[in-house]
C-alpha cells in the first residue's frame, strides 16, 4: 500500500510545521516587550520548537530551526500554539520576514477556515462530538531549494482573572532557519 500511495502522490504537497512556544517562561524572563508589531522584542532559540512529519523532517525537529524536504510548488503551514495549546496564553504568528539566505518561500497569506472539528462529549474523552472550529495558519508557496533565514514574528496573549478576553502581552520574534531540499 505505501508503495501504491508513493506512486499516486500529487506533484504538490502541504508540509505542516507545528510551533509550540513556552509563554510561561517567555513573560518570566521577558516581561517588558515591545508593544509595537513593527519592533518585536528578539528571543533567543530555547522558548520554542518546531516539529514536522517524520517524512518531511531532514534534521531539527523538536528544535527552534527545522530543515525539511520539499519541492518546488508545495505549501509550507507554519501553525502557532503556546504550551496552553492557546487556552490560558496564546500566541499568534502575523509575520514571517526574510533577512538573508535564498528565498526559498513567498506569497506568505494568513488563513483562517472554519470546519467541524472534534470535541469531546459529557466530561468523556470518548465518544466525541463535533462543531463548528475555526482553525488558523500561516502558508506559502516553496519556490527554491536552499537556507531562508526569516524572523518569526508573533503576538502573545495572557488571561487574567479580572478580564474575560486575554489580553495582549507583547511582540516578539526570533529568527530560525529553514532548508529546503528535495
Amino acid at each position: 500500500m505505501a508503495i501504491y500511495n508513493e506512486l499516486h502522490s500529487s506533484s504538490q504537497e502541504i508540509i505542516n510545521i507545528q510551533i509550540v512556544i513556552d509563554t510561561d517562561a517567555i513573560t518570566t524572563d521577558y516581561p517588558k516587550p515591545s508593544k509595537d508589531p513593527a519592533k518585536p522584542t528578539g528571543l533567543p532559540h530555547n522558548y520554542m520548537y518546531m516539529v514536522a512529519t517524520r517524512s518531511d523532517v531532514i534534521t531539527g525537529s523538536g528544535t527552534a530551526n527545522i530543515s525539511i524536504k520539499a519541492n518546488v510548488g508545495d505549501i509550507i503551514r507554519w501553525h502557532a500554539v503556546s504550551e496552553y495549546s492557546n487556552f490560558d496564553s496564546a500566541v499568534v504568528i502575523y509575520n514571517l520576514a526574510q533577512f538573508g539566505g535564498t528565498t526559498v518561500f513567498n506569497n506568505l497569506t494568513f488563513s483562517v477556515y472554519t470546519r467541524q472539528g472534534i470535541l469531546p462529549v459529557d466530561r468523556d474523552a470518548l465518544p466525541v462530538g463535533f462543531s463548528t472550529q475555526n482553525f488558523w495558519f500561516n502558508q506559502a508557496n516553496v519556490i527554491n531549494t536552499g537556507t531562508e533565514y526569516y524572523n518569526v514574528q508573533f503576538a502573545l496573549y495572557v488571561r487574567h482573572r479580572d478580564f474575560v478576553d486575554p489580553i495582549l502581552f507583547g511582540y516578539y520574534y526570533w529568527d530560525p532557519t529553514v532548508t529546503v531540499q528535495n
